[in-house]
């Protein structure tokens, strides 16, 4: 069946220069006790039963959300060092300038736009769409 072009043709994964690059292991994320606080805030303000409690856990949930997002551009920052410590390779300066760009947008962004959720970004979306004029509608094409 197969054409004689394609039977020198080997498989398997393709190999880089410059060293041995050994395939990540995956680790599995440790659930702390912020899900047990997590649970208890809404115990707690449901006996309170103030608007303001209310307020209050959603910023807690928001400043814990950025915590999570520092820890884990953190630990994702740790995990490059060491492969790159225990490969032998040190970054070059383009490398070390492109972090540092990298860091300060993600910074600037979560400043500038804060934590937001899937549906809060859907409902800004849908805003934005609907006070645009009808001109930006796609013209009907075809019969019908």
């Amino acid at each position: 069946m197969p054409s004689s072009e394609y039977t020198a043709v080997t498989g398997g994964a393709l190999k880089l220069k410059g060293g041995n690059v050994t395939k990540k292991k995956k680790k599995k994320s440790k659930h702390t006790n912020t899900d047990d606080n997590d649970q208890k805030a809404p115990a707690a303000s449901g006996s309170q039963g103030g608007d303001e409690s209310g307020a209050r856990d959603a910023v807690r949930s928001e400043s814990t959300l950025s915590k999570g997002l520092r820890e884990e551009e953190d630990n994702l920052r740790q995990e490059i060092e060491n492969e790159l410590r225990q490969s032998g390779r040190s970054k070059t300066e383009a490398e070390k300038r492109f972090e540092e760009r990298r860091r300060k947008r993600l910074e600037e962004r979560l400043k500038r736009d804060g934590v937001k959720t899937h549906k809060e970004r859907v409902e800004e979306l849908n805003r934005y769409l609907s006070k645009l004029s009808e001109h930006h509608d796609m013209p009907r094409i075809g019969p019908g």
